[in-house]
């Protein structure tokens, strides 16, 4: 664990070997979260397309027969 101290601008220095092991170069955007009392970054992806490709696999159904089997059920709730 690593540890950084906020500057009066509320800016943090990230650890050089941390930013060689996910990639981080100078000028890199990184998205910042709170979660409970932590501070999450994550480096932000260069092609959301790509990032969030496949990321519902399988929600509906892991074949065609499946999914059209979801659907149908779903519309015969509607009415």
């Amino acid at each position: 664990m690593h540890s950084v101290k906020l500057s009066s601008k509320n800016q943090i220095t990230i650890p050089a070997q941390i930013c060689r092991a996910l990639k981080i170069k100078k000028g890199n955007k990184l998205l910042i979260e709170q979660k409970d009392n932590r501070i999450i970054l994550t480096p932000e992806p260069q092609d959301y397309v790509e990032y969030y490709y496949g990321i519902a696999k399988g929600t509906y159904g892991k074949c065609a027969e499946e999914m059209d089997e979801y659907v149908k059920k779903e519309r015969e709730d509607w009415e």
